[in-house]
């Protein structure tokens, strides 16, 4: 079964360095500043959250991931998907055959069409065939009787990764009982996973960015086989579904690759 670790910010800071993510995202932030209004300035990226991400990917030869949010993370996930497309490329006539339509392919949902309009806008021209931009409301809904949110409408892809970054609390709309998401203090309780998992094939990942109270929310109610790492240093929570394989398909990206090679 899949065996994932989280690096520490030394180790994802090297990443950062050695795959060339600090000229990728210099020049994101050029894009960036020739868009934004005058006198503001693009929020910096995170270097450490971009390379983490960058590293489950590349490393772990994810092969389809779906990102609830949108942003700089974005591109992370598009540069790491590239360079698994040009490797497994040049496999050429040994290249295994695969059943998934979304081959090295990111979609990312957001409720705030300016933010999917404005990643677009800055994600370097060689990347935008690999990435498609979903917009969707969300609203207040409940779990077995918990209250929580949910996207009203959802990509119809099957991803092995997925980065839990949105919604933003203050867009959930509606309300239960006279309980909404625009309190402050609350925190986000995202729920899709939960209507999402019986989908998830053997092998999926889940990436909780922060939100740790909708991290543990899904521990106690998720069904399968997950094991779960809180990164408290890092601020993340990292979900693996560890199952035996559903047959000679369900195959990870990273074992694939190593049959490749």
């Amino acid at each position: 079964m899949i065996d994932i670790t989280l690096p520490d910010e030394e180790f994802l800071l090297h990443w950062w360095n050695k795959n060339g993510l600090e000229d990728l995202f210099a020049a994101v932030v050029e894009r960036a500043k020739a868009i934004s209004p005058e006198g503001q300035d693009p929020f910096p990226p995170q270097k450490a959250d971009l390379a983490r991400l960058h590293y489950l990917i590349h490393h772990h030869r994810f092969l389809t991931s779906l990102e609830f949010g949108v942003g700089y993370s974005t591109i992370a996930f598009a540069d790491a998907h590239q360079k698994n497309r040009t490797e497994y490329d040049q496999f050429k006539g040994h290249k295994r055959r695969l059943r998934n339509s979304r081959l090295f392919e990111h979609t990312t949902v957001d409720t705030e069409a300016r933010w999917l309009q404005h990643t677009a806008q800055i994600l370097p021209d060689d990347y935008s065939a690999g990435i498609s931009f979903h917009q969707s409301d969300s609203s207040i809904g409940l779990w077995r009787d918990q209250i929580c949110h949910y996207y009203d409408n959802l990509p119809d892809i099957c991803p092995d990764f997925i980065y839990l970054d949105g919604p933003d609390p203050s867009a959930v709309k509606g309300s239960l009982n006279g309980i909404t998401f625009t309190q402050q203090e609350r925190t986000p309780m995202a729920a899709d996973l939960l209507r999402l998992e019986a989908l998830l094939l053997p092998g999926t990942a889940i990436l909780v960015d922060g939100r740790t109270n909708n991290a543990r929310f899904l521990a106690r109610n998720f069904s399968r086989n997950w094991s779960m790492n809180w990164d408290r240093d890092g601020d993340v929570t990292l979900f693996v579904l560890h199952e035996e394989p559903l047959g000679k398909h369900n195959i990870s990206g990273k074992a694939i690759f190593e049959e490749l090679n």
